[in-house]
């Protein structure tokens, strides 16, 4: 499988997703003006990746801001992603990282975590 690899922009995230590392990070700054359109692509990379049967799984999303469709869309690649390591126990490590005194993205990040029902490891990077 081919890695999805996206250059990120002033408003759109940078992705790199290695299916044959399983490292997935998102990292940058998620303000697109059609959050569905940019994400619709990533989600079904998601799908494509999921039916290859990865034995783990890491997420790293280190973002300075992101909107509330950004955020939408981003629990729902997520939620796909929880969806398949559950029944098939598949390790997953997700890695929420946020700037240094960024209490906003860190209690996005603990947000997700508690709607995921998922472990975050909620990780402050010093700027």
């Amino acid at each position: 499988m081919e890695n999805l690899i996206l250059e990120g922009t002033i408003n759109l995230p940078s992705i790199n997703f290695n299916a044959s590392t399983h490292l997935l990070k998102i990292t940058g700054r998620s303000i697109p003006e059609h959050p569905v359109k940019f994400y619709e692509p990533i989600e079904s990379w998601i799908v494509s990746y999921l039916k290859t049967q990865p034995s783990k799984i890491s997420i790293v999303i280190h973002l300075d801001y992101l909107n509330t469709h950004s955020t939408e869309c981003v629990l729902i690649m997520l939620k796909k992603v929880v969806n398949y390591t559950q029944p098939n126990q598949v390790a997953i490590k997700i890695e929420w990282c946020f700037d240094e005194d960024d209490e906003d993205m860190e209690a996005l990040g603990e947000d997700l975590a508690s709607l995921l029902e998922i472990p975050f490891e909620i990780k402050e990077v010093k700027v």
